[in-house]
């Protein structure tokens, strides 16, 4: 069995996506099934969503559980930027595997993310002058990697592509092409606790001998939909502006459902009673987060604010096809609705899955990381 701890709902899907698309048989679960008999286990935890203390906890019992089952690789999955509490989590990890070091390569260069010289630049440019400075919950306010991360630089340390990792503390590998995660997919033994973006990931499969078998471009043209958009920054917030300019359907969250303050749940059932009645006319719909500039809402109420809503919507007007954006807004839908555990269906796109809901047989669940691109033949709007 290969294993997964993923920091995030969407990194997960991503890597349970990447797995079925190399023959394997796929399990994503909210916990490690000690039963499962899948070829590819991937636990998704909320470590991203969470204070630090919390994450280190989150994966040390996942960790914990995925150790008794004694995978024959362990990857953690964490964002391709390395936002979250990456560092903490991983020490935490080393020390219930007993690994005395670590490699980590989140770049993933297909997709314009690279690391040189200790910079992480997306599509050439140094990151903290792109959108993710912007980042709602980890902004990034530093271009070197050590810098933004405030590392300990007598423990963690930056490597060239395929150069001899440190005997102890965690070495954060450089990659500027694909062809620089083979390298390091290559170069490293089992003694190493191993983790990164679905770009390393996929070269650890190509290492062990996986091939993607040949198959027909994936076809999908949801008519009934739901889509959830759960971020209000980046090109998101431009493209469901766009959609409401062309007329489509996008419901905003009532501004007053976005304060603790003056939330009410007959506000609630109010704007999920409207959206209900567009999904009933079999029309697709976009539920959004209006970008505010003169206030300032707290993330986590957001986030179950929108799983509330979503879950009276989809108890009103039943869909087959819900489709989120964003990890933490997937996350929080997901235990709304009591889903535990999902089975790949399709990759749409690179990080884009169409899963079952085991729970929901009727229900098809697609998440999109944030700040990923949304496949043309899903965002049709």
């Amino acid at each position: 069995m290969i294993a997964v701890i993923a920091d995030d709902l969407t990194g997960a899907a991503e890597l349970a996506g990447i797995g079925m698309t190399y023959g394997l048989r796929v399990e994503l679960a909210m916990t490690a099934n000690p039963a499962s008999t899948a070829d590819l286990l991937v636990v998704s935890t909320d470590a991203r969503s969470v204070a630090e203390p919390e994450a280190v906890a989150q994966m040390t019992a996942a960790t914990q559980a995925i150790k008794a089952l004694k995978p024959s690789l362990l990857y953690k999955k964490m964002d391709s930027v390395m936002r979250g509490h990456v560092l903490a989590e991983v020490f935490a990890q080393m020390e219930v595997t007993g690994r005395p070091n670590a490699l980590l390569v989140s770049a993933n260069p297909a997709l314009g993310r690279t690391l040189t010289d200790g910079i992480y630049y997306i599509n050439g440019v140094p990151i903290a002058e792109t959108h993710f400075a912007q980042d709602p919950e980890f902004p990034v306010w530093h271009a070197h990697v050590l810098t933004r991360l405030r590392a300990d630089r007598t423990k963690v340390f930056v490597r060239p592509t395929g150069s001899l990792l440190p005997e102890r503390g965690i070495a954060i590998g450089e990659a500027a092409s694909v062809s620089d995660l083979a390298v390091w997919a290559q170069a490293v033994g089992p003694e190493v606790f191993l983790g990164g973006a679905a770009g390393f990931f996929t070269a650890l499969l190509e290492a062990h001998g996986l091939r993607k078998p040949a198959g027909p471009e994936p076809s999908y043209s949801p008519k009934t939909a739901l889509f959830v958009c759960g971020t209000a920054f980046g090109k998101s917030v431009a493209l469901v502006k766009e959609a409401a300019d062309k007329g489509y359907v996008v419901s905003y969250m009532p501004v007053p459902l976005m304060r603790a303050g003056t939330y009410t749940e007959a506000g609630l059932k109010v704007w999920t009673s409207l959206v209900a009645a567009n999904l009933l006319l079999q029309e697709p719909v976009i539920m959004a987060i209006r970008p505010n500039e003169t206030e300032t809402f707290d993330a986590l109420h957001l986030r179950q604010c929108m799983a509330l809503a979503v879950a009276q919507v989809l108890d009103k007007a039943p869909v087959p096809e819900l489709i989120i954006e964003g990890g933490s807004t997937a996350s929080a839908i997901l235990r709304q609705l009591g889903i535990q555990r999902l089975a790949p269906v399709q990759e749409l796109g690179p990080g884009v899955i169409r899963m079952q809901a085991i729970e929901r047989p009727a229900l098809h669940i697609t998440m999109k990381p944030g700040s990923y691109a949304w496949p043309e033949t899903l965002w049709t709007f």
